[in-house]
């Protein structure tokens, strides 16, 4: 008796998945454990009048860019394919006359050390906690971030509110299984490493997807596009393990209570959000900020993921009171 012709579909599609699955696989072996070339990193990563510093955090050594003299304002690069102290490189120099500016690479990003060991989102916040102990030894220091970096530099002020005197969050972003980084499909191929570096070497660190992603999400307004920025994206997303930080991100690594610990944070947090955010229940400025035992919410201009490349005079002119009158942010209107 011959097998039902249903069975027999189920089966050659079985057989097909099976097929292209191992494909995808084989492909991933072949070009996954090809060695990535080193690019050298761009001049302009940052002004020239910052000096490039080493941080020897316990989990890795953190590169960081300084100048100036006065309260230590810290500044952190969102996380994305290619992100680097970069992304505010045309906001901070407008406070080295009378602030001292650190401009940091998270471990795992541009200039930093970047270990095949990803970080959790406490290990991220450990680090971030010796930087400014280095960098901040004799006053808390204001952090300004954005996007998932966000989630760190809050973690961090809950658990070492001495080093911290206030926050500025822009767009911020709280990794969370409610709200994961990633489709499934991409979180699965993403845990399976010759699979995970194919993906990330032939889609994510690619000029074509790079660009894509500036024009798409980085950027909301096209003409605000550069080589610049596309080049200084490119060269820190191929840099050698730069892919083990990405990858970690999608697999949902850096997931963690930082909302349950939000009451820990006794700082002033400005959160400054886009105006045209989708309104919904559960977006995260909104729980951030009802969380925050003291708060305030400061609406942006449309933008990108990249605000601060890609309006920079408005971000400034909106985070410079705050600033200016750190740590006395009551006195500000």
């Amino acid at each position: 008796m011959s097998p039902p012709k249903k069975w027999k579909k189920r089966t050659r599609l079985g057989i097909g998945l099976g097929v292209g699955l191992l494909g995808a696989i084989l492909l991933g072996l072949r070009y996954g454990l090809r060695r990535s070339a080193r690019q050298q990193i761009p001049d302009d990563l940052s002004p020239a009048i910052f000096a490039r510093r080493l941080c020897s955090t316990s989990l890795g050594d953190m590169v960081y860019h300084t100048s100036g003299a006065g309260a230590p304002i810290v500044f952190l690069h969102g996380l994305y394919p290619g992100a680097s102290s970069f992304e505010w490189s045309r906001v901070y120099p407008n406070f080295v006359l009378s602030h001292s500016v650190v401009a940091a690479d998270l471990i795992g990003y541009g200039e930093s050390e970047r270990p095949s060991q990803a970080l959790s989102a406490d290990d991220h916040a450990s680090s971030l906690a010796d930087l400014l102990l280095e960098v901040c030894s004799t006053s808390p220091a204001c952090l300004v971030c954005s996007g998932a970096s966000c989630a760190i530099a809050l973690l961090t002020a809950s658990r070492h509110p001495e080093r911290v005197g206030q926050l500025i969050l822009l767009n911020p972003v709280i990794p969370r299984p409610q709200a994961p980084s990633a489709p499934l499909g991409l979180r699965i191929a993403a845990s399976i490493p010759p699979l995970g570096r194919f993906i990330y070497d032939a889609t994510l660190a690619r000029e074509h997807s790079l660009r894509a992603w500036l024009l798409k999400i980085g950027l909301s307004n096209p003409s605000k596009y550069s080589d610049e920025i596309l080049r200084n994206l490119l060269v820190c997303a191929q840099q050698p393990g730069a892919r083990h930080a990405i990858l970690h991100l999608i697999r949902g690594g850096l997931e963690s209570n930082v909302l349950s610990r939000l009451q820990h944070v006794p700082h002033p947090v400005t959160i400054l959000t886009k105006e045209n955010a989708d309104s919904s229940p559960d977006r995260d400025p909104e729980l951030i900020a009802s969380s925050l035992p003291k708060s305030r919410t400061l609406k942006i201009p449309a933008c990108g993921t990249l605000a601060a490349l890609e309006i920079p005079d408005e971000i400034s002119s909106l985070i410079t009171p705050a600033i200016q009158n750190f740590p006395r942010w009551e006195n500000v209107a």
